[in-house]
């Protein structure tokens, strides 16, 4: 009986408290938008806001109408609202082919291939203009309001 007395007033406690994991974190807000590559829709980037002070960063993934929406954390949805620098990069499969170019490429695949398993044949390649994948060269700076939004749009272009 005062095992179950016991039981019961921890599981009252419980509820009382909350075993949020939320409770803790900084308040999010909606951040959601498009990613564009001249114009057109980009599906399947990673899209990555890293706060300029350093302290929180955000991600999330375009669907096939360019479409995002950002979460800073596993547990709660959303973006801490701030100031931040943005990369882009959509990663691919390519097929390697023989030529002069790739030798070194191909030499380094057949490393990971016999340390990983993984086809030699194989590489994973940034489908984006290089410069979207670093923070300090991506140039793209994007300031999420107090009260969210639905709004942020990134443009890429593959000029230089």
């Amino acid at each position: 009986m005062k095992i179950r007395v016991c039981a019961l007033w921890f599981g009252c406690l419980v509820s009382l408290c909350g075993c949020g994991e939320t409770d803790n974190l900084p308040r999010t807000v909606k951040a959601e938008g498009i990613v564009l590559l001249d114009g057109s829709p980009i599906d399947g980037a990673s899209i990555v806001f890293a706060e300029t002070a350093g302290e929180y960063y955000a991600r999330g993934f375009s669907d096939d109408s360019g479409r995002f929406s950002l979460d800073a954390f596993e547990s709660k949805r959303g973006a801490v609202p701030g100031s931040y620098k943005v990369t882009v990069s959509k990663t691919v499969t390519v097929e390697n082919s023989v030529n002069q170019k790739q030798l070194k490429s191909m030499a380094e695949d057949a490393e990971h291939a016999a340390t990983g398993g993984e086809d030699a044949n194989v590489s994973w390649v940034n489908d984006l203009p290089p410069k979207y994948a670093n923070f300090t060269t991506s140039g793209i700076e994007v300031t999420i309001p107090e009260d969210g939004t639905e709004q942020i749009k990134i443009e890429l272009t593959l000029k230089k």
